[in-house]
C-alpha cells in the first residue's frame, strides 16, 4: 500500500480510506448486532464496539490493494 494518495494536489494518507471503509463496515455490523441484541452479551458494550472497529480497521488495512 502506498503511504499517501494525491487527489487534486492534496496528499491524503492511504489509511484514511481504510478508516472510512472500516467505519462503513462497522456501522453495518453494529446495526445487525443491535437488532440481534448481541451487545447485551458483553460486560462493557462500548469497549466491545471499539474492539470491533479496531479489528475491522486492521483487516481492511491488511487486505487493501496497492493503489
Amino acid at each position: 500500500m502506498h503511504q499517501e494518495v494525491a487527489i487534486l494536489g492534496l496528499y491524503i494518507p492511504a489509511l484514511f480510506f481504510c478508516a472510512i471503509a472500516a467505519s462503513v463496515l462497522w456501522f453495518v455490523i453494529d446495526g445487525v448486532m443491535l437488532r440481534l441484541a448481541a451487545w447485551d452479551l458483553f460486560f462493557h458494550p462500548p469497549l466491545a464496539r471499539l474492539a470491533l472497529y479496531f479489528i475491522l480497521f486492521s483487516l481492511v488495512a491488511a487486505f487493501a490493494p496497492d493503489f
